[in-house]
């Protein structure tokens, strides 16, 4: 088998195509995955979770698959195939069994950012034409408040409510999945199998995800059975992980980099999946769960490299772990590899059995990727979309080069469009990952995939001699957040244009002096109303603040606008009145370095809204 990538001239772009390093079989829909894991690894653990008592409890793959096929066959008998679905909640075990109840034979699931305010959930699954919703019980309070206004849904279903039936359900629109679930054993032990052998429509719309944004500007990417699956085998024939492996589920399962990646891959691959606590308990539920796998963002590596560094030295054995890392660089140019022995304290104190980390979503340090790579911890960076399924291209076990985003992925082209004279342009991509479609957009549609299937990311970067990709800025002006999520300027502006007084604005990401990204803005104060008004600054600032309160709360709260100060000089903008961004950045960086002032002290000087 070929391996790695093959490079050649193709409709005038330098293209690089991914060709895999790991054989893999065809996969053809995500009912395979799940009847391939049950083959394969039956009635081990493919699951681990904390029941109501916090005690480890888990799930096997024939669990698994029987509790989907339950579910579905239910669904099926209520009458609901063809449907559309809402999913929203935390990471947990039953989110994956309604996920796949639903795309293996039932209809089209809709996953749902648990972040989100209810009036952008009530807006989301109006827009995507939502007939049932399942949720955790943390949702609750907010379905019994949709139930009220939405006529359209026709079921709620609590993932874990066992009281809810009898308390809230006076429409009978409220059911429990475990209910649900044991009525579908019966239905299967009496031989219906309507969902076991329902048809698969495989290149059909089966998912519909809306990406960030407001509800007004989120697009709806529509994904097939195809598109998923071609991205699983792709993952698979270029990270190799073992049947016993345990991945810690943290992020977003909504998200498709946990989805494809840290959820469907790892079923396929027999890896135990554990549900993280949160985000204070990762340290804990690394070690009690034993896990080796992450699919993380860089904020959690980076967090970790702090701390573990910040402990060495704390404890006067910084100039011991360095000579051990001289000493164990040097056998390893000998091809001897003691970097687990030698460095077993210290993975002793966050993650013992930790050896592999995916990361996307955001950049990560190089620096945060040769340290671990030093001790023992691999750490590999990927890129993806959405759009894509999402991963396009991403390091491996062959080659890891950091400071890139790695190599195309099996199947997966990339090239470079209209680059310039540094190689920097914009990335396309094509391969079967690359959706269908935007949900009822045409025009966004056409503007993003061309008639020969390259799919237009609207990121800037550029190709290596190696072939390697490197991501060197956004050709939008999108604001990736720490987290991974991301946030546009155009929706703070539009609604801070709004503020009686505001002339202009202009939003950014401003990184801390810590790393993180808080969202920021300028705005460009109308002197002449201030003055027929008779506001001072502060009475002005007073105002802005309530109204900037009042629009973060309609926002999740990692997107909310942290910071604002005025200005009354006007934006510098082109002959179609667009911001140029680079100039505006360049003057706020300029005022930031001359005044001496944090961002926090600059902005309190007018308006802080931190406490919001």
């Amino acid at each position: 088998m070929e391996k790695g990538i093959r490079i050649e001239i193709k409709e005038s772009k330098r293209v690089v195509k991914g060709l895999g390093y790991y054989e893999t079989s065809g996969i053809k829909d995500l009912r395979q995955i799940v009847k391939e894991s049950v083959r394969k690894f039956g009635d081990q653990t493919g699951f681990k979770f904390k029941d109501k008592d916090k005690n480890i409890t888990g799930k096997t793959y024939r669990e698994f698959d029987s509790d989907i096929d339950s579910l579905g066959t239910v669904l099926h008998e209520m009458g609901l195939k063809g449907l559309r679905f809402a999913i929203i909640g935390e990471n947990r075990y039953e989110w994956g069994v309604c996920y796949l109840s639903v795309t293996n034979g039932t209809g089209v699931a809709v996953p749902l950012d648990k972040y989100l305010p209810e009036s952008e959930v009530e807006m989301l699954i109006d827009r995507g034409k939502v007939d049932v919703i399942f949720y955790s019980p943390a949702f609750h309070g907010m379905m019994l408040s949709i139930s009220k206004k939405n006529e359209r849904i026709k079921y709620y279903i609590c993932m874990d409510c066992p009281d809810i039936l009898e308390r809230d359900n006076e429409q009978n629109s409220f059911l429990t999945l475990n209910e649900l679930i044991k009525r579908g054993k019966e239905l299967l032990e009496k031989g219906n199998r309507s969902f076991i052998d329902a048809d698969i429509d495989r290149t059909g719309m089966s998912m519909l995800l809306f990406t960030s944004g407001t509800t007004s500007m989120a697009k709806g990417v529509m994904l097939s059975h195809s598109n998923i699956t071609s991205n699983v085998e792709s993952i698979c024939s270029t990270i190799k992980v073992y049947p016993g492996d345990a991945h810690l589920s943290l992020l977003p399962l909504h998200h498709t980099f946990e989805n494809t990646v840290g959820f469907l891959f790892m079923v396929y691959s027999g890896v135990v999946i554990a549900y993280c606590d949160g985000i204070k308990y990762i340290t804990q539920n690394l070690k009690e769960y034993n896990i080796s796998l992450l699919v993380v963002v860089p904020a959690i590596l980076e967090t970790f490299h702090k701390r573990i560094t910040e402990g060495i030295k704390k404890s006067g054995k910084e100039n011991l772990l360095n000579m051990l890392i001289a000493i164990s660089e040097f056998l390893r140019k000998l091809g001897i590899d003691l970097r687990r022995k030698f460095f077993k304290s210290v993975f002793a104190q966050f993650a013992p059995a930790l050896r592999l980390a995916v990361s996307g979503a955001a950049p990560l340090d190089p620096k945060v990727v040769i340290w671990f790579g030093k001790i023992g911890f691999n750490l590999i960076q990927g890129y993806g979309l959405t759009e894509t399924s999402p991963v396009v291209s991403t390091n491996n076990d062959y080659v890891n080069k950091p400071g890139t985003v790695g190599l195309p992925i099996k199947d997966v082209e990339i090239a470079i469009e209209n680059p310039d004279e540094n190689g920097i342009g914009e990335i396309i991509t094509r391969g079967p990952n690359v959706m269908i479609g935007y949900y009822n957009d045409e025009k966004a549609t056409s503007e993003a995939l061309d008639s020969n299937g390259w799919y237009r990311t609207g990121d800037l970067g550029a190709i290596d001699e190696d072939g390697f990709l490197r991501i060197t800025g956004r050709a939008k002006s999108m604001i990736v957040l720490d987290n991974g999520k991301k946030a546009f300027p155009e929706e703070y502006e539009v609604a801070l244009n709004n503020i009686p007084g505001v002339k202009n604005s202009f939003v950014w990401g401003h990184i801390t002096e810590d790393g993180s990204v808080q969202i920021c803005a300028k705005l460009v104060a109308d002197k002449e109303f201030m003055e027929n008004e008779r506001l001072s600054e502060t009475q002005m600032a007073e105002r802005v603040d309530a109204i900037v309160k009042e629009i973060n709360k309609n926002i999740p709260k990692y997107k909310i606008l942290r910071y604002v100060f005025f200005s009354y000089e006007d934006l510098v903008l082109t002959t179609t009145l667009k911001i140029k961004r680079n100039i505006e950045m360049e003057k706020i960086s300029k005022l930031i370095k001359d005044t001496g002032l944090n961002m926090r002290r600059l902005s309190e000087a007018i308006c802080d809204v931190e406490s919001c």
